[in-house]
């Protein structure tokens, strides 16, 4: 199986497409872009089948085969994306839980409008900036979304803040492959070069 020729980034809830701008230079063999999850959203009605579909949109300006890779947030977009982009491959790290993980929880009321991401969050690391983050789709994932299956290979990559039910217990749902910085928080898991140097690694070997 030969490499895939894009990768596309995925930022998280409350983040943007700016938090990937040092990634480019880990692939250079490979066209790399970012998505923006709300462009062309009204972010007080978005939910994620919305930011699925932002995701399956921006894959048809790139060229095949494709690789998708989501952080925490994005990372479950990037699942419910995939069964309609069918990536070369899906990069999740420490995404957001399925339902599969993290069961139903039918009582969440599925309401519309935005937060503040990081009275929600805490706050972001200096120099990266927090924005309106959609507050149905936060909703949406406490609730619970399906995503049995993911169709093509899949590595998980997870830190020290959430080991098991956004690493391990990914991994074996998706009978993935692992790779594990326990030094690392979930924001060092983007910020550290480390962690896109061994995802280029592993995309290289196809």
């Amino acid at each position: 199986m030969q490499p895939p020729a894009s990768l596309l980034l995925i930022h998280g809830a409350g983040s943007g497409p700016w938090i990937f701008e040092t990634w480019c230079r880990w692939f250079p063999a490979i066209v790399v872009a970012a998505v923006d999850l709300q462009a062309n959203l009204d972010i007080e009605q978005a939910s994620m089948a919305n930011y699925a579909g932002t995701v399956v949109e921006a894959t048809r300006r790139l060229s095949g085969p494709i690789s998708l890779c989501g952080w925490s947030m994005g990372g479950l977009v990037a699942l419910l994306a995939s069964h309609q982009v069918r990536p070369r491959s899906l990069v999740l790290i420490e995404p957001s839980p399925p339902a599969e993980i993290q069961g139903i929880r039918p009582e969440v009321v599925l309401s519309r409008g935005s937060f503040d991401s990081e009275q929600v969050y805490g706050r972001f690391p200096p120099g990266q900036l927090a924005r309106a983050e959609s507050s149905l789709a936060r909703a949406e994932r406490k609730r619970g979304i399906s995503a049995p299956l993911a169709p093509c290979p899949t590595l998980v990559v997870y830190g020290s803040e959430f080991p098991e039910e956004r690493g391990r217990a990914i991994a074996r749902l998706y009978g993935s492959e692992e790779l594990d910085f326990p030094d690392l928080d979930h924001w060092g898991l983007i910020m550290d070069a480390r962690v896109p140097r061994a995802i280029a690694r592993y995309l290289a070997r196809g």
